[in-house]
C-alpha cells in the first residue's frame, strides 16, 4: 500500500494516525516488501503486533505467513484491519505488551510489527519472556532503540533488554529506514531488528528475574558496582571476591553479566 493508497484508505474510513498510541503508518512498499522478507517462513504461527492500517500486514498475507494472528488496541484500526483481512487472518484486539503465547503448542512461531517507541521496550521483554515458543522475532523500533537492543556487552549502549534479548538468543540490525517512509513522517529514522531465540527451556519467572537483576545491575551507569550495590542494598561479597568493585556496569564480560545476575537473584 503506497502513499496515495494509504491517504485514500485514512479518507474512507477516518482511521487516521493518533498521537496517543504514537502511530505512524510505513508506506514504502520496497521497505514493507523487504521487512517481509526477513521474516522466517514456515513457521508454527504468525503474530503481528499493532497492525495499524494493513500495510505489512498485506505483505506478510502475500508471503502467505499462515496462520496469522493481527492484534492492535486501537478500535478503529482493529475495523479496518477485520474488512480487509478477515478472510486470511484473525484479528484480535490485545495490547502486545501483555500478549500470552501459553496457548501456543507445536512448532514455533513468529512474531513481528512495527512498534511505538513507548510501548516498544515491554513488547520485547514480553516477548522474550515468551521465547521458549518462538524461533524468532522482527520489529521496526526507532533506530536509537534498535541500536540499543543490538549493542554487545562492554558497549555503553548495551542495557537491560539488550541483556535478555542476548540470554535467549541473538539480535540483528538489519537496515535504517527513513523518516519520509511513514505517514506522518517521524522526525527520527527507524530501524529494523531480527531476534534468532535459542532452544532453550528457561521459564517465564526465571526471564523475569534476571530481567530484575538487570535492571539493577545497569541502574545507575555511571557508578561504580560498589555504589550500585549500596544504593540497591545489596551484599557486596561477591564484588570483592572476583574484584568488579571497581567496575562500571558497561565495563563487565558477558561471562561476569550473568555471574552477577545469579548473584542478585539470589539476594533479591
Amino acid at each position: 500500500m503506497n502513499l496515495i493508497e494509504l491517504k485514500k484508505l485514512i479518507k474512507k474510513t477516518g482511521a487516521h494516525a493518533r498521537k496517543t498510541f504514537s502511530q505512524n503508518f510505513l508506506h514504502n512498499e520496497y521497505t514493507l516488501a523487504k521487512i517481509a522478507e526477513s521474516i522466517p517462513q514456515d513457521s508454527g504461527f504468525y503474530i503481528e503486533i499493532g497492525g495499524g492500517l494493513g500495510s505489512l500486514t498485506e505483505f506478510a498475507v502475500k508471503k502467505k505467513l499462515f496462520p496469522l494472528k493481527v492484534i492492535d488496541i486501537d478500535d478503529r484500526m482493529l475495523e479496518v484491519l477485520q474488512q480487509r483481512f478477515f478472510q486470511d487472518a484473525e484479528i484480535v484486539k490485545a495490547d502486545g505488551a501483555k500478549l500470552d503465547l501459553s496457548d501456543q503448542t507445536g512448532k514455533k512461531g513468529v512474531i513481528f510489527g512495527n512498534l511505538p517507541y513507548q510501548v516498544s521496550s515491554p513488547v520485547v521483554l514480553n516477548t522474550c519472556y515468551q521465547s521458549s515458543k518462538l524461533e524468532g522475532a522482527v520489529f521496526l523500533l526507532q533506530k536509537e532503540v534498535a541500536e540499543k537492543f543490538c549493542a554487545l556487552p562492554g558497549a555503553r549502549d548495551f542495557g537491560p533488554v539488550a541483556a535478555l534479548i542476548r540470554k535467549v538468543g541473538v539480535a540483528e540490525y538489519l537496515f535504517t529506514v527513513e523518516p519520509e517512509d511513514f505517514y506522518p513522517a517521524p522526525k527520527v529514522h527507524s530501524a529494523v531488528v531480527k531476534i534468532k531465540y535459542n532452544d532453550h527451556n528457561f521459564e517465564k519467572a526465571e526471564l523475569k528475574k534476571f530481567a530484575d537483576a538487570m535492571r539493577v545491575l545497569f541502574s545507575n551507569r555511571r557508578k561504580t558496582l560498589s555504589n550500585v550495590f549500596k544504593i540497591n542494598r545489596l551484599d557486596p561479597e561477591i564484588l570483592e571476591n572476583f574484584n568488579y568493585a571497581k567496575m562500571r556496569s558497561e565495563e563487565l564480560s558477558w561471562e561476569a553479566i550473568l555471574q552477577i545476575a545469579e548473584y542478585i537473584g539470589r539476594m533479591k
